[in-house]
């Protein structure tokens, strides 16, 4: 009995001395600016992204800052404004800044001014190969390969953005609207049955050679996906852009890279102080962010699923097609979640057939920019396949 007295009186004990663990240095809600991009010397644009970080006991998550006023400056007085094109994200024009001068970049955000660092440009070499293997367990895989001859560079970060064509597993001809049926027009069919789906990666794609007897880089990993992903349903492209990295930024990376594996998100709550070349100059506001400049460099590879043998992409629409006639009561309730896709005609009267129904299918199937949204054709794809294109 004294021993179970005795370990009740513990648990007591240790249930009342149990506090709420809040961080010593928690910050307010949207306090830290982040800041994502770099400046882009010679041809091309900056897309610079701002976002406001949530509280370290929060849900983490990332807000983007819209309100800002971003503009690059260089030793020589110059300045040249980004526009806000949504979601924090904010672009120059074609600037094609000069290697001859430093920059960096000035922000305006809420109350606040954050000036980055001056850096010189660094020019990056060229991609040498994006290639693309299949291996045996079905695999695509897409790597990049770069050298610097000069032995000057060390350190390398890739991004990509991948676009490919996707049809409709139907075609809905006929539309029912007010009560009365329809004949689509051409262009609103094809606007319905072909898509153009894009995907920019999320990860952080680096590398170094500091290690290596030669600066270079060999097959660097990007992305893959099964030979039987949508993605090579017609035709992909991904577009590859390197630039260097100052051993500074690489390094910073590198601890974003940690913390996203540890936390699960690129700028979610940070456990650890990060060095950034940013800094607040109106206040102590924290900013994490390393912006440099940089010169940057692109190369563009195309997959058509001609070229990959034995493919076996099969669309998700293997459903069965129903018919519904006009005078179903349940026919608006149908076209809630269904498309028509053909007429069902009944007996001739007066040498015509009548129109008494049609053949539905899910709306999904028959309208791709429901999954993949309404991006346009990109204007390298006609060129691409010698203007052969419905």
């Amino acid at each position: 009995m004294k021993q179970t007295l005795l370990f009740v009186a513990i648990l007591v004990l240790l249930s009342t001395c149990r506090e709420k663990f809040e961080a010593e240095q928690a910050y307010q809600p949207g306090s830290i600016l982040v800041v994502e991009g770099f400046i882009n010397v010679g041809p091309g644009i900056t897309r610079i992204k701002l976002s406001r970080v949530t509280p370290l006991n929060a849900i983490s998550k990332l807000n983007p800052e819209t309100a800002g006023i971003v503009v690059i400056e260089d030793d020589a007085d110059g300045t040249y404004a980004l526009q806000h094109r949504g979601n924090g994200v904010y672009e120059s024009a074609e600037l094609n800044l000069d290697l001859d001068h430093e920059y960096r970049l000035r922000i305006e955000a809420g109350d606040e001014t954050y000036l980055s660092d001056f850096t010189e440009p660094r020019v990056t070499p060229l991609i040498d190969e994006v290639a693309w293997t299949r291996s045996q367990d079905d695999e695509i895989s897409i790597t990049v390969s770069t050298r610097d001859p000069q032995n000057e560079t060390f350190y390398y970060k890739w991004e990509y953005e991948e676009i490919w064509e996707t049809r409709s597993a139907y075609r809905s001809s006929w539309a029912y609207e007010n009560g009365m049926p329809r004949i689509r027009t051409g262009d609103e069919v094809k606007a319905m049955s072909v898509c153009w789906p894009r995907r920019q990666n999320r990860d952080i794609l680096m590398a170094s050679s500091a290690a290596l007897v030669t600066d270079a880089i060999s097959k660097f990993p990007l992305t893959s996906f099964p030979v039987s992903d949508s993605r090579l349903g017609w035709r992909y492209s991904i577009t590859v852009t390197q630039r260097a990295l100052q051993r500074d930024e690489f390094e910073f990376l590198q601890v974003m890279e940690r913390n996203s594996s540890d936390l699960g998100g690129f700028f979610d709550s940070q456990p650890s102080q990060l060095l950034s070349n940013i800094q607040c100059i109106t206040s102590d506001q924290l900013v994490v962010g390393f912006i440099a400049s940089y010169t940057s460099q692109k190369k563009q590879v195309f997959i058509k699923h001609s070229q990959v043998s034995d493919f076996d992409y099969t669309t998700p629409c293997s459903v069965d097609v129903l018919e519904v006639l006009l005078g179903d009561p349940q026919l608006p309730i149908y076209l809630e979640q269904a498309l028509p896709v053909d007429a069902i005609y009944g007996p001739f009267i007066d040498d015509a057939p009548q129109l008494i129904g049609f053949t539905i299918v899910a709306k999904s199937c028959a309208d791709c920019r429901i999954v993949y949204g309404s991006e346009p054709k990109p204007d390298f794809w006609v060129a691409e396949d010698n203007d052969d294109v419905e």
